[in-house]
């Protein structure tokens, strides 16, 4: 679902757009698949300027849905319920990377040669949860349990290949989200179960992030972080005591200048991660 941030999301007519295969008979996906979507993020297809929704799920759905028709999937595939997909990108070259937290991998599949092509190169990575393609470095980067991953992306677009960089140990376990930091591109946002970080992948070091509302942001069980790099606003997502799901929220915090944090709230939601639908923020 894309809502407003500016609006109420308690009123149905503020999403602006959604999608869900069972509102689309023809999207030619396994049923099975779908029920527990967990990561999306907006992409462009620079040759021909189609957009794209990545979605994962962790029944097994890794999709590249066209945005805005939505309807069928321009790729899926089902990784399965037992590897627990938690997170997906899409590399230039129309191919698309994906985490698998309970799997322990990082897979990157030739989804370029076709609407479910399953072949794929894989890496081990225990607690695999998220990727994301670094256009400065033109590297993939993971984040898992215990570390933060560089890839060198090579081989061809039919057989694609993973080769680690560089492997850089987390200040603290349990990696969960891993974005670009909006008006800092040299920068990675990285959260654990502990803690919120910077990173710099010239120097490979962690910090604090270097933030006016660092001590408001680095708190513990952050599911999701990113910045809207036109106006600097930092959302997060965190459980909820009460929640059905216990690693879910019905609520979206939004840390905008030196002012107290703005929740948004959508009603009856299981929110795991929220995303700024931006190709630059997230």
């Amino acid at each position: 679902m894309v809502l407003d941030p500016q609006k109420d999301w308690s009123s149905p007519a503020n999403v602006t757009w959604s999608w869900c295969p069972r509102m689309h008979p023809d999207a030619d996906i396994d049923d099975a698949s779908w029920g527990l979507p967990n990561d999306a993020r907006l992409r462009r297809d620079n040759s021909t300027g189609q957009r794209y929704v990545l979605i994962s799920d962790s029944n097994g759905l890794l999709a590249s849905v066209p945005y805005p028709r939505g309807g069928p999937v321009a790729w899926s595939v089902n990784a399965g319920a037992a590897a627990n997909p938690h997170g997906i990108e899409r590399l230039p070259d129309g191919n698309v990377a994906a985490a698998a937290s309970t799997g322990g991998w990082i897979r990157l599949y030739a989804a370029s040669q076709g609407q479910h092509c399953a072949e794929c190169a894989e890496d081990a990575l225990p607690g695999a949860h998220e990727v994301l393609w670094d256009a400065s470095r033109q590297t993939l980067w993971a984040v898992g349990m215990d570390a933060l991953i560089e890839y060198a992306v090579g081989g061809t677009r039919a057989a694609p290949t993973l080769t680690r960089l560089a492997v850089h140990d987390l200040p603290t376990s349990g990696g969960h989200d891993l974005q670009p930091v909006g008006g800092e591109p040299k920068m990675l946002w990285v959260t654990t179960v502990a803690g919120v970080y910077w990173f710099d992948p010239a120097s490979g070091e962690f910090t604090r992030a270097d933030h006016p509302r660092a001590a408001d942001l680095h708190r513990v069980d952050v599911k999701s972080v990113a910045t809207d790099a036109a106006s600097g606003t930092v959302l997060q997502t965190t459980p909820k005591p009460g929640n059905l799901s216990t690693w879910c929220t019905d609520q979206v915090d939004l840390f905008i200048g030196a002012g107290a944090p703005v929740s948004r709230i959508l009603p009856g939601a299981q929110i795991y991660r929220a995303r700024w639908f931006h190709e630059s923020s997230n």
